[in-house]
């Protein structure tokens, strides 16, 4: 079964950024690099670190995305942040105590894990936040199929991507129908309408999901997807510093 792979997303942004035009599978292989680079750097070598950060702010400086629309979407590690947050507090190590506030000890070695989190998550968040504001869904999965993927995974990643979307707008209109019938999200027996409702919910989605796979089957789906065939361009910049990254890594291990 072949479909097109023109389809946008809710995170994708329209512009006139160079990261659209150049191939998917180069950008997701791009990112895997650098995201692993990232998660298995110290934070020993401040050197290394600046220069992860540079590659980060170059991409993020290319994909043109508007910094209101980054920081919104950069929202979506919070709980990373709030969880590290707590690290100087119970994280005790060598039970190291940099200083105290009002009695509560604040330990080097939760400190320290404290702002590799942060560190890490923010530059990998943002390199997520690129990848998806540069290329649409069904490019991410023509991506990961030009990457010799499973074609099992690739028809499960599609159908769920496809589906997200679906299942939101159902939501969407099952609350449009609850509020207009009066319903009142206040107080613990607000929960019951909404249990009823997410019953109905799934019940339609399996509904509905049924009726596709049986028009997909009448059409001659076999089990697999393939996506059409587009034109993208080559980057030896994209390479380039997928090479770096790695050898940041590289260099990391051989000093640590």
């Amino acid at each position: 079964m072949i479909m097109d792979t023109s389809h946008s997303h809710h995170l994708e942004i329209h512009g006139d950024s160079t990261l659209r035009q150049l191939k998917p599978e180069l950008k997701i292989f791009t990112t895997f690099c650098i995201v692993f680079s990232i998660a298995f750097l110290s934070l020993e070598n401040n050197f290394l670190v600046f220069l992860q950060f540079l590659i980060v702010l170059y991409f993020l400086y290319i994909s043109k995305i508007n910094i209101k629309t980054y920081f919104k979407r950069l929202s979506i590690d919070i709980p990373f942040i709030l969880f590290a947050l707590f690290l100087p507090f119970i994280s005790k190590g060598d039970n190291e105590v940099i200083f105290e506030i009002f009695s509560v000890s604040i330990y080097e070695t939760g400190f320290n894990e404290m702002l590799s989190i942060l560190i890490k998550i923010t530059l990998c968040v943002s390199l997520a936040i690129v990848l998806t504001a540069s290329t649409s869904n069904n490019e991410i999965i023509y991506g990961l199929q030009k990457l010799k993927l499973s074609p099992l995974l690739i028809s499960i990643l599609s159908f769920a991507i496809r589906y997200i979307d679906v299942f939101i707008d159902e939501f969407k209109r099952v609350r449009v129908a609850m509020k207009s019938r009066g319903y009142d999200e206040k107080g613990i027996k607000g929960l019951k309408p909404i249990a009823y409702a997410s019953g109905a919910l799934l019940i339609r989605g399996y509904e509905r999901g049924e009726r596709v796979y049986n028009s997909m089957l009448s059409r001659g789906f076999n089990g697999s997807i393939e996506l059409k065939e587009r034109e993208y361009k080559s980057s030896k910049t994209l390479i380039f510093f997928s090479v770096i990254s790695i050898g940041i890594t590289i260099v990391d291990w051989i000093v640590v």
